[in-house]
């Protein structure tokens, strides 16, 4: 579980950004973020990943949690084939991976066949499922996710949000994914929560 009771997120102690975000998110749940673009989403993915330290309050994690964070703009290396970036992160951790496991997952992502392409070749929706595929090999417990598909068109979109949603419903992976779509919050999430309430943190069931 992700547990969140902050009264104020900034970057000057003086000028907070948002005030009393409290929101909790289940094992396992799929959770979206939602509010007007600045307001602080992706600052809030940050606090959570660890990186933006600048906050008065609590996050709570499960210990030692694992984290994987993809972004709109996913950073797969140019140089290292759709494989090698799928097995990146885990091999950067423990100097290994399973090839069988990899070769699974990419078969689950519709990645068979490319796994010596480069991004640089890749489609759109190629290179968000290589990035999907390197989050999930990682075997996070928690994902985080800030508006990852807004690159790509109605029609691939909906397909790689599909691979993700069944992904991480068999893995039971806890996730919160930032968007400003209404459309793509209903979708993706079991719950949103909508930063541009009156009360921010406020949560809403769609």
């Amino acid at each position: 579980m992700i547990e969140l009771n902050v009264r104020t997120i900034y970057y000057e102690p003086d000028k907070p950004i948002l005030e009393n975000i409290s929101f909790a998110i289940k094992k396992g749940e799929t959770a979206v973020l939602t509010g007007a673009s600045g307001i602080g989403k992706s600052t809030i993915l940050k606090m959570i990943a660890g990186i933006h330290k600048g906050y008065d309050g609590r996050v709570s994690l499960p210990e030692n949690s694992r984290i994987a964070f993809i972004s709109q703009n996913n950073s797969l290396l140019p140089w290292k084939t759709v494989y090698d970036n799928i097995v990146l992160l885990r091999k950067v951790e423990t100097g290994q991976a399973d090839k069988k496991s990899a070769q699974k997952l990419m078969e689950s992502l519709g990645l068979s066949g490319y796994e010596k392409q480069y991004p640089l070749f890749l489609s759109g929706g190629q290179y968000q499922r290589t990035a999907l595929g390197q989050a999930f090999f990682y075997e996070p417990d928690i994902i985080l996710m800030d508006e990852p598909f807004s690159a790509l068109d109605a029609k691939t979109k909906r397909e790689v949000q599909q691979v993700f949603l069944n992904l991480q419903k068999q893995r039971n992976i806890t996730a919160l994914l930032v968007t400003h779509n209404p459309e793509e919050a209903e979708y993706m999430g079991s719950r949103i929560i909508n930063l541009n309430s009156e009360k921010y943190g406020k949560e809403e069931t769609p």
